[in-house]
């Protein structure tokens, strides 16, 4: 693997590609670490130190919210929506594209009708950003009303509507700079931009997880065999999650043809691959992005009801892990509806040549794709919920800090699963290019190469 990197380094359009993906990362990561203008940044420090040593729901949102923007988010830097306003907008055109007829036509239309959808996705970001920069200018007025602390009114210093216009453009702005270097990363850089700038953020809290593991043991409140267990089981999970993003149900597929000049026929094997986790991380961040509504909403209401229903929607506790469980199961379930279609396979595969042994062209091949792929979704989706609460389960058993939470982060959900699914895409990209100039690649054998080692 080591003499991989040094290849990478031997290849010249690879090391183009390498240096231009890492002068863009540092790009974003200024922008992750300049302050929004007109904030006091010292009543920011004093809020978070409020929020760190309180052991509510607050402590846990922040955290899981400033782990995925990078870091941003404890800062408040301009880059603090980051590349989520993208990613949103891209999940919403994917799911309304089945939906309208104009969309599923652009996008059987080729390359014209792929960039008319990327085009309306950069709309649609544009629209998310301004309102969720307006709404957080609007909330940082009032931190009490957001995170349930009191105090803190003064973390702006000049407020008002001036404050709020200027944020919005500073924020949307830099959101929209932000979508266009993970896109020159696409074009020019390796891998999928969105993807290495969410991967990024994610791994910029590493270090802090890294120091509160020590801390805890400078501290006394883990010994060295509780941290090679924690270590242990990092490294099973990994595996486990590898594992799950690679995993796939392989169909047998014949290609019936003449033989030249006899009209006999003779018949090519191939396979059409399933994959256990066709919905990957998106079940997830749909599940967690809407178990941020109800508190919002129930504090809003307040009174008696409020109080009754608000500990089933306790950041962690065990009711929000059951909800949030069965949420997963049911957006991995319609993510595949929407984005595996059975009947349009049978129909390709019959235009083809193509039939899958045992199973007569048309309806028969369609029922069997879905009741198969029906089948292993029920094992991904179960995998996916294990994946995305054992963070929390982790957290509850380690304790409710924040460090903790740093921590346990890194054991699965949504970050895991994004750092191993982009890791081995970025790899494979690698690897192909290597083996197209004669270098070897990262392993000589096994299966991340689409050739015999």
């Amino acid at each position: 693997m080591l003499s991989a990197f040094q290849n990478m380094l031997k290849v010249q359009d690879l090391r183009k590609k390498l240096l231009y993906t890492v002068w863009v990362i540092v790009l974003v990561r200024v922008l992750k670490n300049v302050p929004i203008p007109g904030i006091d940044l010292n009543v920011l420090a004093d809020l978070l130190d409020h929020v760190k040593n309180q052991s509510d729901s607050a402590n846990k949102l922040v955290g899981m919210a400033n782990v995925f923007s990078g870091g941003a988010l404890q800062k408040l830097a301009i880059g603090v929506l980051g590349i989520m306003p993208y990613i949103t907008a891209s999940i919403i055109m994917q799911l309304m594209t089945p939906v309208f007829p104009n969309l599923e036509k652009l996008k059987k239309d080729g390359s014209h009708g792929r960039q008319k959808l990327n085009q309306y996705t950069r709309y649609m970001t544009i629209v998310i950003c301004a309102v969720q920069s307006a709404m957080m200018a609007v909330a940082m007025h009032t931190p009490s009303k957001l995170l349930g602390v009191p105090g803190f009114e003064n973390l702006v210093i000049n407020k008002g509507s001036a404050f709020v216009i200027q944020t919005t453009i500073i924020v949307t702005a830099s959101a929209i700079l932000i979508m266009w270097l993970g896109e020159q990363i696409t074009d020019k850089g390796l891998g999928n931009g969105a993807s290495i700038i969410i991967t990024i953020n994610v791994l910029s809290s590493m270090p802090q997880a890294f120091a509160a593991v020590y801390s805890k043991y400078q501290e006394g409140e883990w010994n060295l065999v509780q941290i090679l267990v924690v270590v242990g089981i990092l490294f099973l999970v990994t595996a486990a999650t590898v594992a799950l993003v690679q995993g796939m149900r392989k169909i047998p597929l014949k290609y019936a043809r003449d033989a030249s000049s006899r009209n006999a026929m003779i018949e090519k094997t191939s396979y059409l691959p399933l994959k256990v986790n066709h919905a990957g991380v998106m079940p997830i961040i749909f599940a967690s992005a809407l178990m941020m509504f109800p508190p919002m909403i129930i504090n809003k209401i307040g009174g008696d009801f409020a109080r009754t229903v608000a500990p089933f929607f306790d950041f962690g506790s065990t009711s929000y892990l059951i909800i949030q469980g069965v949420m997963i199961l049911v957006f991995t379930f319609f993510w595949v509806a929407t984005q595996f279609n059975p009947i349009q396979i049978a129909d390709d595969l019959n235009r083809s040549g193509a039939f899958v042994p045992g199973h007569r062209p048309g309806e028969p091949t369609s029922k069997f794709l879905n009741d198969t792929m029906t089948r292993i979704t029920v094992a991904g989706a179960i995998f996916l919920v294990i994946l995305a609460l054992l963070p929390y389960v982790l957290m509850n058993a380690l304790g409710s800090g924040s460090t903790d939470f740093i921590i346990t982060q890194f054991f699965g959900g949504t970050s895991l699963l994004i750092m191993v699914g982009v890791v081995l895409q970025t790899m494979q990209q690698i690897e192909v290019q290597l083996v197209q100039n004669n270098y070897d690649g990262f392993i000589t054998g096994g299966r991340l190469r689409s050739r015999k080692g």
